[in-house]
């Protein structure tokens, strides 16, 4: 009798330790208990930090804990997304990001400092947006007298290689997008990468550019108050925050659809528990009615996706701007 409790304990005891290396991935239900950052990969006012914001300050009131963004832009998102890819994986570090910049890097870039494929858990998509090709709205400026894409690439056409198009930088969703326009349209224009959207932009309103793509939410009030005229949208269907404008689509290119997806993702190894539960709050999150007005003045369409549908559309997406990125021959040389 003795013998046998002996050989209880012992078993016992060796089994503690493996216990205890289990307890993180189990529920966990006092999460979060101290303060959660989100890493942002864009500049302030962008629009990854814009939602990155929005859904911090809902999570804060939901959840009662401080939910703290913490811009990292750089080197195409690639310093905030190795910032979290080798932070502990406990549930208090997170990454927002555009995942599609995320999956043209991963052929543009296959020598990162994490594996895009493999070192991330997705949580969910945030929004859903398109792009929208942007003139300036004086009709008059360099003999640029457009109102439609098809104006524009009748235009282009007429005066190869005269007309310039603006961009977040080389590689970016932007860029990619006025490369496969060339394609589709058959004209050529020349790109003119700048250090972020925003500096394109401010060379656009200066006159410095003819045109440029960019983000429906960081140029919505460019739009609003006619500084900047928008020829089209990238999307499927027309926005419904500005439904006046076409689709690229709808003016002749089918093929011309460019949506920019911003997620949200932790480390590989966080607690399956705890992304439940951040999913969960994102989802009510953002059916909040202060959230949904929040994201429809600014053109965005909210997310919500389950973690595994969203891990699967983060590696489909790697695929499909991977053949993009060969397709158009884009390198960062």
């Amino acid at each position: 009798m003795y013998y046998a409790r002996t050989r209880l304990t012992r078993r016992t005891l060796l089994a503690a330790p493996a216990a205890l290396l289990l307890r993180p991935a189990a529920a966990q239900p006092g999460w979060p208990d101290h303060p959660v950052r989100f890493i942002s990969s864009s500049p302030p006012a962008g629009a990854s930090d814009i939602l990155s914001r929005t859904i911090a300050n809902e999570l804060q009131q939901q959840l009662g804990q401080s939910f703290l963004v913490e811009n990292r832009p750089g080197g195409g998102g690639i310093i905030g997304a190795d910032a979290v890819a080798k932070s502990p994986p406990d549930g208090y570090t997170w990454l927002t990001t555009a995942v599609a910049s995320q999956a043209i890097n991963a052929t543009l870039m296959p020598h990162q400092p994490y594996n895009p494929r493999k070192d991330f858990r997705h949580v969910t998509i945030l929004g859903r947006l398109p792009l929208v090709m942007l003139v300036n709205n004086d009709l008059s400026y360099k003999d640029l007298p457009v109102k439609t894409l098809t104006e524009y690439v009748a235009l282009a056409k007429a005066k190869p290689g005269k007309l310039n198009y603006g961009s977040g930088g080389v590689g970016t969703l932007h860029h990619l997008t006025g490369e496969l326009l060339k394609i589709a349209g058959g004209i050529q224009i020349v790109h003119v990468p700048y250090r972020g959207a925003q500096a394109a932009t401010q060379d656009l309103l200066g006159g410095r550019i003819e045109s440029m793509f960019d983000s429906l939410p960081s140029a919505a009030p460019h739009i609003r108050s006619g500084v900047l005229r928008a020829i089209a949208v990238s999307g499927p269907q027309r926005s419904p925050t500005f439904p006046d404008i076409p689709t690229m689509a709808e003016q002749g290119y089918p093929q011309l659809v460019s949506t920019n997806w911003f997620g949200i993702a932790g480390p590989v190894g966080t607690p399956e528990p705890i992304v439940a539960k951040l999913q969960a709050e994102i989802v009510k999150a953002l059916a909040a009615p202060s959230v949904k007005e929040r994201l429809m003045n600014i053109g965005v369409e909210p997310g919500g996706d389950t973690p595994d549908a969203t891990q699967a559309f983060v590696l489909d997406e790697i695929e499909r701007w991977g053949k993009v990125v060969k397709d158009t021959g884009t390198t960062i040389n």
